[in-house]
């Protein structure tokens, strides 16, 4: 089991969404959301360096999509970044400017994914030091006017020695799933503290939650999101 959430829930970890300012290692990054509403089309985020070295950081904006439950990272000209690199002395910040540069009218919500990364010190590799390279990935969504809500249906199915919950959404906007509970037919439970992961609008995405079989035929599922409780009966399929 343990293997399991390792191959589909610990990507999502490491991109939790909350108030709170996201760090791996020296580098701080805040905020670790990004929401614009139309007819807005420019944000920010500040990077600080919290570490002992002088670092250089770069940052790259990439289209985020879901389709057939997978998800998918593209290089994007539509929204940019500035400055694209900076280098950053202990304790100094930097404000990158993230801007839509699209003309065209947004339609349902947006997703995008900004990249922070760390960029190797090659001199202090060449010093036989070990340096590990940070990314961060922060979600941003640009809102067009109207959206609705996300609507999403969920269920549970069974592929190889996995039991999936796919969560399809109807809705304009995205949905942020954490802290999972599902109760099975069988009585069996699972739990998935944390971030499990999104569901964009108008996509359909799904992650392993327990070996197959075990929770029976269906499942009573609770869980917290963007909008609140979650608590719902899902069939499986």
């Amino acid at each position: 089991m343990i293997s399991l959430l390792r191959k589909g829930l610990v990507a999502a970890a490491i991109t939790f969404a909350s108030t709170l300012p996201m760090q791996a290692q020296s580098l701080r990054v805040s905020p670790v959301t990004l929401d614009v509403q139309a007819p807005g089309a420019a944000t920010s985020l500040t990077i600080r360096n919290e570490g002992r070295d002088t670092m250089t950081v770069q940052a790259r904006s990439f289209r985020w999509t879901q389709q057939g439950g997978k998800e998918s990272l593209q290089r994007t000209g539509d929204v940019v970044v500035s400055p694209p690199a900076v280098r950053l002395s202990p304790g100094a910040t930097q404000i990158i400017r993230v801007v839509r540069t699209s003309k065209a009218p947004v339609r349902g919500e947006e997703a995008y994914r900004i990249i922070i990364n760390e960029v190797p010190d090659q001199a202090r590799r060449r010093g036989g030091a070990v340096n590990f390279a940070t990314e961060l990935r922060i979600p941003v969504f640009f809102s067009g006017r109207g959206t609705s809500n996300p609507a999403v249906a969920w269920s549970l199915r069974d592929a190889g020695n996995a039991t999936y919950l796919v969560a399809q959404n109807q809705g304009d906007t995205r949905l942020r799933l954490a802290d999972l509970t599902l109760v099975g037919a069988s009585g069996a439970s699972v739990s998935h503290p944390g971030l499990v992961g999104y569901v964009l609008g108008g996509a359909t995405m799904q992650w392993p939650v327990a070996a197959a079989g075990r929770l029976g035929a269906g499942a009573r599922m609770r869980a917290q999101s963007n909008l609140g409780a979650v608590d719902a009966g899902i069939a499986a399929r």
